[in-house]
Order: C-alpha cells, then structure tokens, then sequence
C-alpha cells in the first residue's frame, strides 16, 4: 500500500494543514492495547462472542452503507449538475494534493475519490457540462463535494469489510487478495518521483524509434509532458497563494478555534478553486514549453485523454474508471483539462502498458525491456552499495543438466544476497481481487521466485561449484554462510510483498525467509542506507520479519523511517494476536517530498544513525574477520540510535586535547569495553592496546582511533 507521496516541485508549494486530523477513511475498529518501545503494537483477534459482535456490526453497518450508496450518487451528481463541473473536479483534485501536508495515513483514499468524481464528470452528457462550463464558482460546493466524496468512500470501505466477514482470510492468500482489492479502490500512489522517474525513463529511452515509429510519439516524452505542465500549474498556485496571503494575514492571533476553521476553510477552498487546473489548449501551450513537434505532441495527449462522455455508464467505485490511466479530459472542441500531472509518474508505467498493446510487437518489446531494466537497476543500486568486485548479474550453475541464472548476486566474506528479479505486469483483474488471477500471479512472482533462489542458496551452502558470470567466465566467490533472499518486482503489489501468498505451486522455499520489495522501494532504501552493513542488516531483518510473521507491514516506506529511528523487530505474533507498526513515520515522506527551495525543509538525507565509526569497524571485520561479520553486523544494527550515545561521548573525549576528569573516566570505560547488548561490546583500541585486534572475541567490535591519550584494553583491568 503505497503511502501518501506527493510531488515535489521547483517553486514552493502553498502549505496549508488538514481541517479535520481524523484519517480521510476513517479510524480502525480494532484496539491496539499494548505498544513497545520499537513502535510494534499488539493487538488480539476477537473471538467467541465477541468476535460474533464484531460480525453483526459490520454486516450491519455494510448494510446502511449500501442503502446509502445509490443516494450519495445522486447527491455528488447533484452538485456536479448545479456548476462547473469540471472546475469542481479540478479543484477537488487540488484540494485532496493539499491534504498531502499531513501524514500519509490522514489523507490516504482521498486522491482515488477525487478520480473518482472526474469519471462521473466524464459519465455526464456532454451538452450538460458545456451548459455550465465557466459558472461562477462556489466555494462552499467544493467543501460540500469533498464531504460527499468521503461519505461514500467510508460507505465503500463497510461494504468491502462485509465481504472479508463473509469470505473470510483464513490463509495469506485471501488476506492478499482482500488487501489488493482494498488497494485497488483507494491507494494511487507508488512511490517517490526519485524512484519512480529513473525507472520509467530507463524503459522507455531504450524504446524511442520504436515507439515514435509505432505510435507516432515516443513513450518517454509522456513524462517530459507531464513535467513541463506540473510545472506551469505550480506557478500558478505560487501566484494564487501569494495573492490570497494577505486575507490569512488578516485572522486575529487570537481567533476562536471555529472561526479560525472556517477561515482557514474558506482559504484552502479559494486556492483550490482559483489555483486549480483550467480547460486550456494544451497542445499550444506544451508545444512552447517542450519543443516536442505539435503533431507528436497532439498524438501524445490524445493518447492520454478520456474524452467528455465517453463513459455514461460509469457510476462506481468497483468499476473500471477509464480516467484512471489515461488522466486528461477532453472537450469536443480539443481543450483539454489535465488536473494533476505531477501524479501522472505513479500511473506512467501502466499507461504505456495500455497504448503499447496497440501494437503486439511493440508490447513484447516493452515487457523484454520491462524485465530487462528491473536486473539492471536492482544491480546498479546494489553494486553502489557493496562495490563492483562484490556484485555480479546473470551469474549461472549448474542444476538438473540446466544453467539457471541469479538475476544479482551479492557476494562479500561475510554475507551473500540472491535477487530475483519479476518484471511481469500484474493485470486488472488480479489487482480487483479476482481469486484465481490472484492465485496466478502468486505462482509467478512468489512460487517460482522462492523456489528459484532457494535452489540457489542450496548451491551455494553445497560449494558453488563451476559458477559462471555473465560472458560465462569461471566466477569464485567468497561464498559466506549467510545468505539473504531477496524478489525484487517491478510492479508495486504490497499484499505481496506483506502476506508473501501460496500460489499453490511452491516448492522450496529458503529457510531464512525473503524480503519481497518493490522495485522503486528497493532503490530508496540503497539511496538511504549506503554503507553495506546498513542495508544488508535491514534486508536481513526484512527477510526475519517474513519468516516470522511479524509486525506487519504495509508500507516499506514506514517501515524504513521507523527502523532509522527506533528499530524495528522481528517477531512472531502470539496465537491470536496482530502486530503492526504502531506510527506512521513522516522520515522518508518528509526527505523525499521536500522543496529544495525551502530552507525550512529538511535537506539531510536520512540515516541509519549509527556512528561512522561503527560502519568503519564492521568494514574492519569485512576484510579481518569476516566469519564474524554477520552476527556483528545484526546485532550492532539492532541497537536503537539513542543507544549509541555513550559511545559517541566517548568518542568525542577521547579525541580531546583535554580532558576533564568525568572525561578520563569515560573513556576509561570505552577502553573497557561498553556493553551495548548483551551479545554486543564495542572498545576504543590504539597502538598501546593493540591486544584488542589481535585478541578478537566474536562479540567484540573494536573502534580503532588516534588520540592524545593511551587507551585500556579490557585485559589491563580498571
């Protein structure tokens, strides 16, 4: 479930907060009673009577839902019908952008809401819209809209837990499929542009002349497009919010909470109306911008466009929204409204999915590069990491008379990693929750990935024997012990990568478990965690949490944050009982969305906040002692940030020219040995405490340093 993204862009955005900080679909029914230090938090199915309660009232509450459906419709439509309804769409669109301020999970479901309201806009007549196109707005209808449009995603949200009631999730692949359906109503976005961006231009690039010769566009121009506009829209709402200031300026410091809710609503509301996106010739305005040729750039948006009334029947959230991928709306005379561009990258991939298949030739070209670009990026993000001599593509041993492939290898001393690689698209259907299409794609993208990695990291426990590399040259390796497993997928399907589903067709599976990530997840984290003791002491525990089923998570971007803050376990859930996350973490939203023009903003990248000189030291154990670089290197990664304060005072004094006597004690003590776990000591060691090195206890990392004064070594006493 993709967290709530947005788009960062080069003039500072208006910021404006959330009137209302309950989450947009609602709060959960369950009750977390117990929350750990790590930011877990357990709570206990209902059984017995009380889950025969919980029973009763969703089915009760999906039934008022239901009835209440059909006149939510007609009340959305109603307030389309009395305006400008593609004003409204697109201020409504703006408004449910501007609740990305707040955490993720306060706004999650409101962009698909806000798409769902421009497919009922496109369902109208198209005389109907026309009547009423330039309608003096109405500020209050857009807040009106905004309530109906939650009123009826809650009522949606009832009706699709009835369903889980009645069905059940028993096994992990129903829970997956319950999940994916959820997904499909409510979440929009996949990912950071960061990501997203270099994954889409390194498909297309490569398929420019194809795709120019085919289509008369080249795919990647899309997304050129799509800048350039988000970009024209962002100075426009830069122009708006500068204009409007003055009237916020105005609100008295002191001013009642109501009233200052209804000032700071009347406020969102005139950015959202006045800022919004217009009907405009597009193709005029981008053939300035982009200098792409008029007739491709023509081609292009009318390749991306869902035309005014061309889907009259569309009345649903289930139903397939043809906006959804093809995200301009057009007008009959050929303006057109594009009401967010800058969201276009989250839905890129799968649009040039669905103007590719006018070609069939063009599309195996675009599912071959697909794959092809998923090794290479998961490869070059690795080899960042652990350094071209450690990680190797398509190396290949022998098994059954046949030379399968490892996608990437990562082979150090003291730790491997084997990554499979699955770029196949995951199709409607499966991502509606079909049951068999669900079932389908888990032995394509699990079944076989798990089975495929654990017969690798079986050849490699057995010796490695006549392993080749990619131009089939013999390859040694270092072959350490401890393997991680690792499928990377191009397509975000988190109910996968959460639940890990039996297709039915598994065979082996690795014994360690297997960290099922995302490819654009995959790069952030190596973006974030750069050091190799870092992101392999994350994919290891990644790998522990699936193997033991706990906590539960959602969101790797979540998951990320809060293992740089507190650190995440990996547990096994009690009968009964379910673990999640129990905060949202804004680490990686707040890095990763930042306007690098707002000073106010962070600019840091987020770290794994161990001290440089502990990463220095597990390198140390790399090249020294390498058998004992995997337990050190998880345990010293499990320790909390705070944690590691003693030894950074230490450090900080023990390079002092002077010190105070509390001083030489603390350094004293670091010479010692600091106990940080119970299966962790860290010690200062130098030249005169030289034993440390050459005395080395497997739970003993040594801190090599140079300073003014002689150290201890824990043999020398205190």
């Amino acid at each position: 479930m993709g967290s709530t993204k947005k788009r960062p862009s080069t003039r500072k955005r208006p910021q404006t907060g959330v009137l209302d900080p309950e989450p947009y679909l609602g709060s959960t029914a369950i009750d977390f009673s117990r929350v750990d230090a790590r930011g877990v938090r357990t709570a206990r199915r209902p059984r017995g009577e009380a889950l025969a309660r919980f029973q009763q009232a969703a089915l009760r509450q999906a039934a008022e839902a239901e009835r209440r459906l059909p006149r939510l419709v007609d009340k959305i439509r109603a307030v389309a019908h009395a305006g400008d309804a593609l004003r409204l769409y697109s201020s409504v669109t703006l408004l449910q952008r501007m609740r990305r301020t707040a955490p993720g999970h306060i706004g999650f479901g409101a962009d698909a809401m806000a798409e769902f309201f421009g497919g009922l806009v496109t369902a109208m007549p198209v005389e109907q819209v026309l009547a009423r196109l330039g309608a003096e707005p109405d500020l209050q209808s857009l807040w009106t809209l905004d309530a109906l449009l939650r009123e009826y995603a809650i009522a949606q949200m009832r009706i699709g837990e009835r369903k889980l009631v009645q069905e059940g999730a028993s096994d992990q692949l129903d829970r997956a499929r319950h999940l994916l359906e959820f997904e499909n109503q409510f979440d929009r976005m996949l990912g950071y542009p960061a990501q997203l961006r270099v994954i889409y231009t390194s498909i297309t690039d490569r398929l420019s002349d194809r795709s120019q010769s085919a289509l008369g566009f080249a795919l990647k121009d899309a997304l050129i497009v799509a800048d350039a506009y988000g970009e024209v829209l962002v100075e426009r709402e830069h122009s708006v919010a500068e204009r409007l200031q003055p009237l916020l300026n105005q609100i008295p410091r002191k001013t009642p909470r109501d009233e200052l809710v209804e000032h700071l609503g009347r406020h969102m509301a005139g950015i959202a109306t006045f800022a919004s996106a217009p009907v405009e010739d597009l193709v005029e305005l981008l053939t300035q911008r982009t200098g792409i040729p008029r007739d491709q750039l023509s081609r292009l948006l009318d390749a991306m466009t869902t035309q005014l009334g061309s889907q009259p029947t569309f009345a649903n959230l289930f139903e397939t929204n043809i906006l959804r991928r093809r995200p301009i709306i057009g007008l009959p005379d050929g303006r057109k409204l594009w009401a967010s561009p800058g969201d276009f990258m989250h839905l890129a991939l799968d649009w040039a999915a669905d103007v590719c298949s006018q070609n069939p030739a063009l599309l195996r070209a675009f599912d071959k590069r697909r794959q092809d670009a998923c090794e290479e990026l998961a490869y070059q993000a690795l080899l960042e990491v652990f350094g071209a001599e450690h990680v190797h593509r398509s190396a290949t041993y022998p098994a059954n008379g046949q030379r399968p492939d490892v996608d990437v290898l990562v082979a150090t001393p003291g730790c491997s990693i084997v990554v499979e690689a699955k770029a196949g698209r995951f199709t409607d259907p499966a991502r509606r929750g079909a049951p068999e299409r669900v079932r389908k794609k888990s032995r394509e993208f699990i079944d076989k990935a798990l089975d495929q990695n654990a017969r690798t990291i079986r050849h490699f426990q057995q010796g490695a024997e006549d392993l080749r590399d990619k131009d089939k040259r013999p390859l040694t390796i270092p072959n350490a012990p401890h393997i991680t497993s690792v499928i990377v997928m191009l397509d975000r399907v988190d109910p996968f990568a959460t639940h890990l589903p039996d297709g039915g067709k598994r065979g082996h599976i690795p014994a360690d478990g297997t960290w099922l990530v995302n490819l654009a997840d995959l790069l952030m984290v190596a973006d974030i965690l750069r050091h190799p003791a870092e992101f392999y002491a994350y994919a290891e525990l990644r790998a522990r949490i699936n193997k033991l089923g706990g906590p539960t998570i959602l969101v790797e971007t979540e998951a990320l944050g809060l293992w740089c803050e507190k650190r995440i376990p990996a547990v096994r859930p009690g009968e009964g009982e379910v673990m999640t996350l129990a905060v949202t973490s804004q680490l990686m939203n707040d890095y990763y969305t930042r306007d690098r023009d707002d000073p106010e903003q962070p600019s840091s990248r987020p770290t794994s906040g161990v001290p440089t000189e502990v990463l220095k030291a597990l390198a140390n154990v790399m090249e020294q002692r390498p058998g004992d670089w995997h337990s050190l290197t998880v345990e010293a990664l499990s320790v909390p940030p705070a944690r590691w304060s003693p030894l950074v005072k230490a450090l900080e004094t023990a390079r002092a020219a002077r010190q105070s006597r509390k001083g030489r004690k603390r350094v004293r003590r670091a010479s010692t040995g600091l106990g940080v776990t119970d299966n962790l000591t860290v010690c200062l060691v130098d030249d005169n405490n030289a034993r440390a090195l050459q005395e080395p206890r497997p739970d003993v990392l040594a801190i090599p340093i140079s300073p003014p004064h002689r150290l201890r070594h824990p043999q020398d006493g205190t």
